[in-house]
């Protein structure tokens, strides 16, 4: 039978959704709203909360800790709550554990939360392989980056590295052509791109390093008309995982 949580608990769920320290410590991370609640893998959820108003409109779902609806708000994340929180228990991957695959998205210090989840959700669609940060990178597990990816981050796996050109290099070792994305670059509409790929894309306002670039074996960029100077990283994301596709 759901019970009350104390105050220690909601603490316990509120540093989730505030504090990167607080999902590191842990290994958990908060998942709040009806539909990407309805994602998450079973085996991976620690504790689900529910509004009282929820949990009566959704009699025989697994129900933890149960709140008052007015308390519901203290506890979520978001301003208008659905009723429903999952504490969900982290994926860890390493390269080495994911299947060889054609397709690889490798990021440089991708910051902003929306262009992350966007462009692992991206991924997902368009059957990416995995996704692959630097720690410079926002948090995959900040309820922002969680709700933008829609249910992909239970779907996707990603790898957070701490040597990102070790793990280029060990991409490049499986037969995978590497192209970094700058404007310095070829125009992908003048070349044919090698079927087993991968592709960097870099820091919203800095772009790729060179120390990291380098390690491209090509430059490639997408062709702009007008005034346009650059485009948003999610978007480069999404156009380059669609070619030729």
């Amino acid at each position: 039978m759901a019970a009350a949580p104390g105050v220690k608990k909601i603490r316990e769920v509120r540093a989730l959704c505030e504090r990167p320290s607080a999902r590191r410590k842990t290994g958990l991370f908060a998942v709040e709203g009806e539909r990407i609640y309805a994602e998450i893998p079973p085996e991976d959820i620690e504790a689900v909360y529910m509004s009282e108003g929820y949990m009566r409109s959704h009699p025989g779902e697994r129900c933890d800790y149960v709140l008052k609806d007015g308390d519901f708000v203290k506890l979520a994340d978001t301003k208008h709550p659905q009723g429903v929180l999952a504490v969900v228990r982290q994926k860890k991957y390493v390269l080495e554990d994911v299947p060889a695959g054609g397709l690889y998205i490798i990021l440089e210090t991708i910051q902003d939360p929306g262009n992350l989840g966007t462009i692992i959700r991206t991924a997902e669609a368009a059957g990416a392989t995995a996704v692959v940060m630097n720690r410079g990178c926002a948090d995959i597990y900040s309820p922002k980056v969680v709700r933008s990816t829609m249910g992909s981050v239970f779907r996707v796996p990603f790898i957070y590295t701490d040597d990102l050109g070790e793990a280029v290099r060990k991409i490049k070792g499986l037969g995978i052509t590497v192209y970094g994305a700058a404007l310095s670059g070829e125009s992908i509409s003048g070349i044919k791109l090698d079927k087993r790929r991968a592709f960097i894309i870099g820091n919203e306002a800095c772009g790729i390093t060179d120390e990291t670039l380098e390690l491209a074996d090509m430059t490639i960029r997408i062709p702009m008309a007008g005034r346009v100077e650059s485009l948003n990283a999610a978007v480069s994301a999404a156009i380059l995982m669609y070619l030729d596709t």
